[in-house]
C-alpha cells in the first residue's frame, strides 16, 4: 500500500507538470517523429532541450551539490528551461578517514595503500574497494526506465527522492517528469538493494549520443567514489549496450570541473548537426562532450592502467639498474669542516656509480681570461682564483652593502620564514676559501643568483634593496662574462657551452 501511495503522489506531481505545460507532450511527439526538437513559437519546456547545469545555493554545496542557482524563468514567457543537474561528491580527491581506509584494505584482503608491493594512491585504493563491493554483490548497477514494472517504479521513486533532496531549488514536478518519462533511462547505484544514487539520461538513437539530465549520490554516501564509479559504468553501458559514441551535457561553470574529471571536454568533436536543435545553448553555461572510445573499458580502466604500469616497470628493470637502491654515504654523519670528508675517487667511494656507468664529467669548454687565473685552463685551482677575484670585485660595488653579511634575525624576524635558502657574500666567500665546496663555476654563479632572487622575493619592487639586487646582478653577470671565453686558441673556432 505504501508503494501505491508513493506512486500516486508521483503521478499527481507529473499530472501537475502537464497542466502547467499542456503543449509539452505534443511537441515531444513531434520532435521524435521529425528527428529534431521543436524550436517554434511554443517555446515549450521540453523541446527547447536540456541544458545547463543548475547552480544551487551555498547550503547545497555543503550537501555535496556542485551547483547553485534556481532555474531561470524569462519574464516575457514565464517558462522554465530544461537543465542538466549534477550532484557529485564534495571533493573527489579528498581522502576518507584512516579507519575507512583500513576497512577497505581488510575487505580487499590486502593493505589499503599497497598493490603488488607498490604504493597506490587514494583513487586506486578506493577503486579496489568498490570493485570488491561489486564482487560481493553489495554494490549493483542497473539501467531501468518507467516501463510499468512495479520494482522499477519503486526504484525510480527512490531516485526521484534523492534528486529532490539534493536539489531543493529544482521544481519537484520537473524532476518527476524527467525521471518517469519513458524516453529517459536511469542508471541506478544500488547498495544492499537500496538506491543511493543514479544518473538520468536520454538516449538519442539516431545521433548515437546520450544527454545527461541528472547525476546525484545521496548525502550520506558521498566522498566514497560512488559518483566516479557510476559515471564509468554509464559510459561502459551506453557504449556496449546502446551503441552510443558520445555523452553530452550543458554544464554550469561551477560544474565544469566535475565533468572535466570525468573525461568531458569543452571541445565538441561531434558533428554539429547531431546536437544543434537537441541541445540548446544558454548564456553562462558551457556545453561539454565525452567521446566514448570503443577499445577502452571504462569499468576496468584503473585496473588496466595499473597493469600497464607494472609492465613498464618490469621492462625498465630488465634494461637498467634504476630500481636498485644503494645505502647512503655514512662519512658525512659526524659533520665537520669543509674538506674533512672530501671524496677524491667517486667511482670507488660511492656505490652504484660504476654500475650506472657514470663517467667523470668532461672539463669545461671555456677558458679563463681574467688576470691572475694561471694559464686560463679551468682547473679547480684556477677556478677558485677566478671566484676570489669576482667576490673581491663585487664587494667594492656601491650596491653590495645589503648583501655583505647574513640578515639579522632579530632585526627582521620573519625573513627566514620567507627565505628558506639564504645566501650572502660572506657565506659565499667562506665556501670559496674551503676550495672544495664549489667544484664548477656554475655552482658559484647559482649561489649568487639565489642571493639576488631572495632579495627580490622578500622586498617589494619599490624598495632600495630590490633595486640594489637588480643593479648588482647586472654587474656580476658582466664580470663573469668578461672573465671567460669560449674561443679555442689553436683553431680560432667557437664552442657552445
Amino acid at each position: 500500500m505504501d508503494f501505491f501511495k508513493s506512486f500516486a503522489a508521483a503521478t499527481s506531481e507529473e499530472e501537475k507538470a502537464k497542466r502547467l505545460r499542456p503543449d509539452c507532450e505534443e511537441d515531444e511527439k513531434d520532435a521524435d517523429e521529425n528527428g529534431t526538437a521543436n524550436t517554434g513559437d511554443n517555446n515549450n519546456f521540453e523541446s527547447n532541450k536540456k541544458a545547463k547545469t543548475m547552480n544551487n545555493n551555498n547550503n547545497d554545496n555543503e550537501n555535496g551539490i556542485i551547483s547553485s542557482n534556481t532555474l531561470r524563468k524569462p519574464a516575457a514567457e514565464q517558462q522554465q528551461q530544461r537543465k542538466t543537474v549534477v550532484v557529485v561528491e564534495k571533493d573527489s580527491e579528498k581522502n576518507v578517514s584512516t579507519k575507512e581506509e583500513n576497512n577497505n584494505g581488510e575487505r580487499g584482503g590486502e593493505k589499503a595503500n599497497t598493490l603488488g608491493g607498490h604504493q597506490v594512491g587514494h583513487y586506486a585504493n578506493r577503486d579496489m574497494h568498490l570493485r570488491k563491493q561489486e564482487e560481493d554483490g553489495e554494490l549493483q548497477w542497473k539501467v531501468i526506465k518507467n516501463d510499468e514494472n512495479e520494482q522499477h517504479s519503486i526504484w525510480l521513486i527512490a531516485l526521484k527522492n534523492i534528486f529532490s533532496k539534493q536539489l531543493p531549488n529544482m521544481p519537484k514536478e520537473y524532476i518527476v517528469r524527467l525521471v518517469f518519462d519513458p524516453r529517459h533511462h536511469s542508471m541506478l547505484c544500488l547498495k544492499n538493494d537500496q538506491v543511493i544514487g543514479g544518473i538520468t539520461y536520454r538516449p538519442f538513437w539516431r545521433q548515437n549520443m546520450c544527454e545527461i539530465a541528472f547525476c546525484a549520490i545521496s548525502a550520506n554516501e558521498q566522498v566514497k567514489g560512488y559518483g566516479t564509479r557510476l559515471m564509468n559504468h554509464l559510459k561502459e553501458y551506453v557504449k556496449e549496450e546502446e551503441d552510443m559514441t558520445h555523452l553530452i551535457t550543458f554544464a554550469d561553470n561551477n560544474a565544469v570541473g566535475y565533468f572535466a574529471k570525468q573525461g568531458f571536454t569543452k571541445d565538441i568533436v561531434m558533428e554539429r548537426e547531431k546536437w544543434v536543435g537537441y541541445i540548446k545553448e544558454y548564456d553562462g553555461g558551457t556545453i561539454m562532450e565525452c567521446a566514448l572510445e570503443a577499445q577502452i573499458s571504462y569499468v576496468d580502466f584503473p585496473k588496466n592502467i595499473r597493469a600497464q604500469r607494472e609492465c613498464v616497470e618490469a621492462k625498465v628493470r630488465e634494461m637498467t639498474t634504476a630500481h636498485v637502491v644503494y645505502p647512503g654515504l655514512a662519512r658525512f654523519k659526524d659533520g665537520g669542516e669543509f674538506g674533512k670528508h672530501r671524496i677524491t675517487d667517486p667511482l670507488s667511494m660511492i656505490k652504484g656509480l660504476k654500475e650506472a656507468k657514470w663517467k667523470t664529467p668532461d672539463p669545461p669548454r671555456y677558458r679563463l681570461v681574467h688576470p691572475g687565473c694561471g694559464d686560463g685552463y679551468p682547473t679547480i685551482e684556477n677556478l677558485h682564483k677566478f671566484m676570489r677575484s669576482i667576490i673581491a670585485i663585487v664587494r667594492t660595488h656601491p650596491d653590495s652593502w645589503p648583501f655583505m653579511s647574513a640578515v639579522n634575525k632579530e632585526e627582521v624576524p620573519d625573513y627566514y620564514e620567507v627565505v628558506k635558502m639564504p645566501a650572502d657574500i660572506e657565506t659565499l666567500s667562506e665556501r670559496v676559501e674551503s676550495e672544495i665546496y664549489y667544484m664548477t663555476l656554475e655552482m658559484f654563479a647559482a649561489d649568487f643568483k639565489r642571493m639576488f632572487e631572495n632579495c627580490r622575493m622578500y622586498n617589494s619592487a619599490d624598495t632600495i634593496y630590490y633595486k640594489c639586487a637588480n643593479r648588482l646582478e647586472l654587474f656580476f653577470d658582466a664580470k663573469i662574462a668578461g672573465g671567460i671565453t669560449f674561443k679555442v686558441r689553436d683553431t680560432g673556432s667557437y664552442l657552445n657551452r
